[in-house]
């Protein structure tokens, strides 16, 4: 975890707190890969993860809440790395077609999560979602930045307004990531899907030279 000046170290309490949630996502990332989510009980996540049933409970709601929280982390690390890739050479489809790339190759390894983290979006979020939120404040920075920086190389836009930019990219992003759980591996026709949608995406966006 990260601290600054501006944001002071996490009390006791608190890190406490993170470590019981962290070795419960452990634990149940664990049993989930070796038996299957529907195979693994509450029970035998408590046990694995050293803790009370009544402790899962106060974390995660169900055993797809658990799968949900490892992919927002995830997402987290893969935002991290998203502004960087602005920094890349290429023209900005290039440089976006290698975002959305970067972001399916460190999910890969976690496919079948990835496929219960949509269900449950498509069951069960609404915009009023809590998890949901979180994942625009996960998302949307970095997107800023990203898209900030490229208008400061004059490859993007500058009279599209950044809230127009982050709606469309993420609707993109959304629908690309379903055709890559349902296409599955070896994945042999995402990358046409993906050069395709970010070319016409950028069409609109991107400054005529």
């Amino acid at each position: 975890m990260v601290t600054s000046a501006l944001s002071p170290a996490p009390s006791r309490r608190d890190r406490k707190k993170q470590e019981t949630r962290d070795r419960i996502v452990t634990a149940g990332l664990a049993l989930f890969t070796k038996n299957g989510i529907e195979s693994s009980t509450i029970d035998d996540i408590a046990l694995a993860a050293d803790v009370g049933k009544g402790t899962i409970y106060n974390y995660f709601r169900t055993k797809e809440d658990i799968v949900v929280a490892f992919l927002m982390d995830i997402e987290r690390e893969v935002q991290r790395e998203v502004a960087q890739l602005a920094l890349g050479r290429g023209s900005l489809a290039s440089i976006l077609t290698r975002v959305i790339r970067f972001q399916f190759t460190l999910k890969e390894p976690h496919y079948a999560f990835v496929r219960v983290f949509l269900a449950q979006l498509c069951a069960r979020a609404t915009p009023q979602s809590e998890w949901v939120a979180e994942i625009q404040t996960v998302i949307d920075p970095p997107l800023i930045e990203l898209f900030t920086a490229l208008q400061k190389r004059g490859v993007l836009r500058t009279d599209v307004e950044m809230a127009a930019l982050l709606g469309a990219f993420k609707v993109m992003h959304l629908g690309l990531t379903v055709i890559w759980a349902i296409e599955g591996p070896p994945w042999a026709h995402i990358d046409d899907a993906i050069r395709g949608q970010v070319q016409l995406f950028c069409a609109g966006i991107e400054v005529k030279r």
